[in-house]
């Protein structure tokens, strides 16, 4: 673990490392929107201050419902700005910025799923590189896991220890220099990104009709966030149906939705392709 990724010479600043990767994912998610915009015939230079529009209101939405969760953590207006993880909400965040990037396609006269595509391997890669930051700060730690396989251990001073010296001091010795073993959520998140643009990576060839990138990449991270990150992490929020909590609940409607209008969409693909084929067959007799 490594909270402070450098210091700029002369300035005495240190450069976090979440805030560093949070930086590296937006900014090459922004890369990498422009380049598959220009290659899919959009217009990348208004797509382009739409994304920042779009990310700038997410982040601020994430970080403003979470306050309201947790008004005590209000200190003034700037409280907004700090963006640290596991404190913000990511349902609110992604709520905000599909909003602002539905606005301003319409404004623009951009098909919004054409750009959603396009934005889907910038939004996993982003997922990614947060999760990576994460681990190196300490945020976002797993559930005590004694027993779990790939476990992980924080040092003395991260988040992880010093909850588990607070609440779990009974099963942490004394001269303990490192945290009890948790769940590795962090790595979970990394791999459910790395997971996410593989599958955009393999569909670039075989996309069926527009949509399909946003649709497969959302699956799959809502997925992993929710069935597999979610249920392992420290800060898991209270059960409400069964073992599943509200965000769960919302996740599973959304997973069902998109499920279902992927199935339709590719049916509906398929089919075409048939129709096409045969009045192509027809039209050579």
């Amino acid at each position: 673990m490594s909270p402070i990724l450098f210091t700029i010479p002369g300035l005495a600043w240190e450069v976090s490392a979440y805030g560093f990767f949070v930086a590296l994912a937006l900014v090459s998610g922004w890369v990498l929107a422009i380049r598959l915009a220009t290659r899919e015939g959009l217009p990348a230079d208004r797509l382009g201050g739409s994304y920042v529009v779009a990310v700038a209101f997410g982040l601020v939405g994430a970080r403003a419902v979470w306050l309201l969760q947790h008004p005590t953590a209000f200190e003034g207006w700037i409280s907004l700005l700090a963006l640290r993880s596991g404190e913000l909400s990511a349902g609110a965040g992604v709520a905000f910025a599909l909003g602002i990037t539905l606005l301003q396609c319409r404004r623009h006269g951009v098909p919004a799923m054409a750009w959603l595509d396009v934005l889907a391997p910038a939004v996993a890669l982003a997922v990614a590189l947060e999760g990576f930051g994460a681990l190196l700060s300490g945020a976002g730690y797993g559930a005590y896991a004694p027993e779990a396989r790939f476990a992980l251990r924080f040092p003395e001073g991260s988040p992880a220890y010093l909850a588990h010296r607070r609440e779990l001091s009974q099963l942490l010795p004394r001269a303990a220099s490192s945290s009890l073993p948790v769940y590795p959520t962090q790595l979970v998140a990394v791999l459910g990104g790395l997971l996410a643009g593989g599958l955009w990576w393999w569909q670039r060839a075989r996309r069926r009709f527009v949509g399909q990138h946003a649709i497969g990449v959302a699956l799959v991270l809502i997925a992993v966030r929710s069935f597999v990150e979610e249920p392992m992490r420290a800060d898991r929020a209270p059960a409400v149906v069964g073992p599943a909590s509200r965000g769960q609940l919302a996740a599973l409607c959304v997973v069902a939705v998109l499920a279902v209008v992927l199935r339709t969409r590719l049916r509906a693909a398929a089919k075409s392709t048939v129709v096409a084929a045969t009045r192509g067959g027809r039209a050579r007799r």
